[in-house]
């Protein structure tokens, strides 16, 4: 929908110069024109064009930098979409139009950010508002959870400016196919070995969780977290056990961190019962350490009868995106094919659970990245054990050290 539409007057000159370039006076005869483009006329690169253009690699096949006359016209076009989308008269705008254009004002910084998160040019927003470029369907659709605050305000506007287009195109979540039930039965009763058995059917199902939940790729984050061995005085902490993700988070993490009390899936283990979380929620239920990307989360227990073994956590990177009761069931049916995978010596029963709280998951995620491997490799080498009971060793030791500090971080916060 959007269109590199071009306001104000612009090619007036360029056009009135090529009409009387085009014509014979009496002064100078009409010369022999040549065939192809008309004379006097100028292609116009657009501004999107430009950056295209000039995005290239200096090792590609082609480059390509504008000229003094190409850069001033880019330069003009933009000041006009601006200058036009603060002057309009209100009437003369679109419902969206003119909310947008109340919201956003002349706050330069605010523009660059919505533009930064719709990955759109400033110079677009500045059409939006002044109504020479309608946004496409993809941004109308983002837009809400851009500007959070205006989500309802927001989504009248769209819908009264554009009538039904996002309900024509709202799809939602649709049920989990019953092909992945057969692909993971499959791998169950095919592999021998429990740890490949556990490994090969978890992969197979984020994957699949991940196209089935995140089809349009706005970032999403699938966890298993399995509970951590049981100290003399029960479980202290679930630590990541697989995981996958699309951007902003990466494919998989290398620092697996230990979740605690104050996580949601501490919370899930201790309720035995899916839990959601969204940043956008004002009376919160429950404190809760969060990833930098998170802004909804949904948590289920992973079980077998009345024991736990862990918790699978999937974080959208979308505000509000588990109100939908579908995307609910769908964490909670993986949760139940992730179980079959899993040993029964890997479930403890509830009064085991004795959970502490842990240091903020960045800080987590650097102090092992800085020291982990690390440990492992002295270990082997000192204690003569393989690396398997090296890294339980290692894991065994981190969780310890890192409740001392969760404590204090708690403390802190308080």
């Amino acid at each position: 929908m959007e269109q590199g539409q071009f306001s104000g007057a612009p090619g007036h000159d360029t056009l009135l110069n090529g009409q009387m370039n085009g014509q014979a006076t009496d002064e100078q005869p009409q010369k022999k024109r040549r065939p192809g483009r008309p004379p006097g006329s100028r292609k116009i690169v657009s501004t999107s064009a430009q950056e295209k253009l000039a995005q290239r690699s200096p090792r590609g096949r082609s480059t390509h930098t504008p000229s003094r006359g190409q850069s001033s016209l880019a330069t003009k076009i933009e000041i006009n979409d601006e200058k036009l989308a603060y002057t309009l008269e209100e009437e003369k705008l679109s419902p969206f139009s003119s909310l947008l254009r109340s919201i956003l004002r002349h706050d330069r910084s605010e523009i660059a950010r919505v533009a930064r998160e719709l990955e759109v040019a400033e110079n677009t927003i500045y059409r939006w508002v002044n109504g020479s470029s309608e946004p496409r369907l993809m941004h109308l659709r983002r837009l809400p959870d851009v500007l959070a605050e205006h989500r309802g305000n927001l989504t009248y506007a769209i819908n009264q400016t554009f009538p039904g287009l996002l309900d024509a195109h709202a799809v939602g979540i649709q049920q989990v196919r019953k092909d992945i039930y057969w692909r993971v039965l499959d791998l169950v009763y095919t592999l021998e070995e429990p740890e490949t058995r556990f490994w090969q059917v978890a992969q197979t199902l984020f994957e699949y969780a991940l196209l089935h939940l995140d089809a349009e790729r706005r970032g999403m984050a699938i966890i298993y977290a399995s509970l951590m061995s049981p100290h003399a005085d029960g479980i202290h902490s679930l630590r990541e056990t697989v995981t996958r993700g699309s951007a902003p988070w990466p494919h998989t993490f290398e620092s697996k961190v230990f979740l605690g009390s104050t996580t949601l899936a501490g919370h899930v283990a201790v309720l035995q019962r899916l839990q959601t979380w969204d940043s956008t929620d004002p009376t919160p239920r429950f404190m809760a350490e969060v990833d930098e990307h998170e802004r909804s989360a949904c948590a289920v227990p992973v079980m077998r009868g009345s024991h736990l073994a862990g918790v699978l956590l999937v974080s959208s990177h979308q505000n509000g995106f588990f109100d939908d009761p579908m995307a609910r069931k769908a964490v909670d049916e993986y949760a139940h094919l992730l179980a079959i995978a899993l040993l029964d010596k890997n479930f403890y029963p509830y009064s085991t659970l004795s959970l502490r709280p842990m240091p903020p998951l960045t800080w987590q995620r650097e102090q092992i990245a800085a020291s982990y491997v690390q440990k492992i490799l002295t270990y082997v080498g000192k204690y003569a054990i393989s690396r398997t009971e090296a890294e339980l060793r290692v894991s065994r030791e981190l969780e310890l050290e890192f409740e001392i500090e969760g404590r204090r971080a708690l403390d802190r916060k308080r």
